[in-house]
């Protein structure tokens, strides 16, 4: 059960991450803290993380400095009411200031480019406020303006009717990423598929790849909302077929996101499928990837390919028994967590803390002494400080049920019974709670630990039977 100051510490983290106001977090979430009781909490920093990212993008823009007199106190008005939160009075503020943009003029052919633009911008501006709602149908609606701004650049600007044309997608995805909503999904893939069939891949490459990477999140997401790999696969083609065409210098950021999303896919994949190849392509993907980024460029996304290389080598030195790639996915996890600010992002600190614990776990098993196994305990208890039951059922019960079969190895490499039993009353609570929470599938995942810790348990008293004989 989420308490209210879990929440209020949760729109205060996520305020102070993104230098973003309270009021405007709150605002966004007003319709969930009504509900507080059921809220969960995981989802709902992820949705006021991506809000708050947007909502910085937005303040920005409406404090970039504007000729007009007029415009710019419109776009003043709006910016004042987006700091408290008042979503309704921003945008018809907007509304007000595309009015004064336009003057006497209603069809858009006689207005010059100039304006034509300032007034698309203004409408993708509206759509931005639209988007701000935690609701599906701000998604929609955030859609809609969009198109609408597309519309009105045209010509006008080619490259930023595109980009706005793109934006409309993305809300259209957001739909279904974040609602469930299968409609937003096939909607954006469509869209994407309409953009690509009036480019063409040589003469317009990053206009082309841009689209390539779009319609991939797309049909990613779309694969994680009907559990369905096939279409893992058909994104994993879309970033290889832009990759094909793009090279590294025409744009970096866009070539290096390209490689990381395939590679995210590749050890989704490699992992589900225990396919070796595929995980050994997602090191090679995030290895070229960092091999030419600079850390200080932006060192956010350099740590999330840090991360998930990590995570490829963690995957693919266990399934090869490779010490030498569980050390090198140790330290690679060991580095993103000396970045990552623990009471800022508690959550994702306790996932790298999970995630050490595991690689020291496997580690473990390979050798003789028991300080390995040890630290795995201690990594895991790092997580689990984080990783509260009451909060956060499913983690808890994951770090919880690894770290008592940890125990269990160490109990057996001490013939210690009594922290073997310990190990399996530990194993089976986070099974019952897992099951507890509603997810089953992960409880019966987890049960397959506790068969393995009763099987050690067994043998040991086998082997004291032995002993005494």
């Amino acid at each position: 059960m989420a308490k209210p100051d879990d929440l209020a510490a949760l729109i205060a983290r996520v305020a102070k991450r993104h230098s973003v106001p309270p009021p405007i977090l709150l605002a966004m979430a007003a319709p969930l803290v009504k509900a507080a009781a059921a809220a969960d909490l995981v989802a709902l920093e992820r949705l006021l993380t991506r809000r708050a990212a947007d909502a910085a993008v937005l303040r920005r823009r409406l404090a970039a400095p504007v000729a007009d007199t007029t415009l710019a106190a419109w776009r003043s008005r709006a910016a004042a009411a987006l700091e408290s939160g008042s979503f309704a009075e921003v945008d018809k503020a907007l509304a007000q200031a595309e009015l004064q943009i336009l003057g006497e003029l209603t069809n858009l052919s006689d207005l010059p480019p100039a304006r034509r633009i300032a007034t698309g911008d203004t409408r993708a501006d509206r759509g931005a406020v639209s988007q701000l709602d935690l609701a599906p149908q701000s998604c929609r609606e955030a859609a809609k303006r969009y198109a609408e701004a597309s519309a009105i650049v045209g010509l006008a600007d080619p490259a930023r009717s595109l980009e706005l044309a793109l934006f409309q997608g993305d809300a259209l995805a957001r739909l279904g990423e974040e609602f469930g909503d299968r409609s937003g999904f096939d909607a954006a893939i469509t869209h994407y598929r309409v953009l690509l069939a009036g480019l063409d891949n040589f003469e317009e490459t990053v206009s082309w790849a841009s689209v390539q990477e779009r319609l991939g999140v797309a049909l990613a997401g779309l694969a994680a909302l009907l559990d369905d790999p096939s279409l893992l696969d058909q994104a994993a083609s879309c970033y290889l077929t832009a990759l094909e065409d793009l090279r590294r210098e025409q744009a970096p950021a866009l070539w290096r996101a390209l490689k990381v999303r395939f590679g995210r896919i590749a050890v989704t994949l490699g992992e589900t499928r225990e396919d070796d190849a595929m995980l050994e392509e997602a090191v090679t993907a995030f290895a070229t990837a960092l091999a030419a980024w600079d850390r200080k460029g932006d060192e956010a996304r350099w740590l999330e390919a840090e991360h998930l290389i990590s995570r490829a080598r963690s995957a693919l030195g266990k399934r090869q028994n490779d010490l030498a790639l569980l050390e090198r996915a140790f330290n690679g996890f060991n580095r993103v967590a000396q970045a990552v600010d623990r009471p800022q992002e508690p959550l994702r600190w306790a996932e790298l803390q999970d995630q050490m614990g595991s690689v020291l776990a496997a580690m473990g098993e390979r050798y003789s002494e028991p300080v390995v196994l040890e630290e795995a305990i201690a990594a895991f208890g790092s997580a689990l400080e984080e990783r509260r039951r009451e909060t956060t059922p499913q983690l808890w019960a994951k770090s919880s049920a690894d770290q008592g079969l940890a125990s269990m190895k160490l109990a057996a490499r001490r013939q210690d019974r009594e922290l073997a039993q310990r190990a399996l009353m530990q194993i089976a609570a986070a099974v019952e709670a897992m099951r507890s929470a509603g997810h089953s599938a992960d409880a019966a995942a987890l049960q397959k630990k506790l068969v393995i810790a009763g099987g050690m348990a067994e043998a040991m008293g086998k082997a004291r039977v032995t002993g005494k004989s």
